[in-house]
């Protein structure tokens, strides 16, 4: 069973040059999934990846910084509402960006919005702390 390594800056997916690793490692980045350009769809499989590499981020958020997360979460719920309209253009054409859209993408946004709302609570918490501290 592989083992996950979190390491900071890491490129998503990618094992360091000269890994000697042969794909036991899991790594998980502590930056931003890439996101797909302004305006680009790209196919279900690209789309998919992107997806992906968003669902990878979101389970980092418990190791990073409240602000942090509030951040990215920014970024990729712009990037799936994106999404979202993008493939509601599409959709009436090609039948298969349909299920994408409601089953993984608003689901995505969903998840999103909880978790910004966990992390503002932790924000909360934080300034609490600190009055308590004072």
């Amino acid at each position: 069973m592989p083992k996950i390594v979190m390491e900071e800056g890491r490129e998503l997916g990618r094992e360091p040059a000269g890994s000697s690793n042969m794909g036991t490692d899991v790594y998980i980045p502590f930056m931003m999934a890439p996101l797909g350009p302004s305006g680009w769809l790209g196919t279900r499989e690209e789309i998919e990846h992107e997806l992906d590499g968003i669902a990878l981020a979101i389970r980092t958020f418990s190791a990073k910084m409240p602000d942090q997360i509030m951040r990215e979460v920014a970024a990729y719920s712009a990037r799936l509402t994106e999404l979202a309209v993008l493939l509601h253009r599409v959709e009436s054409r090609d039948r298969q960006y349909l299920r994408i859209r409601t089953q993984q993408v608003e689901r995505f946004l969903a998840e999103l919005d909880r978790q910004f709302k966990i992390a503002s609570r932790l924000v909360e918490i934080q300034r609490q702390d600190l009055e308590l501290m004072r």
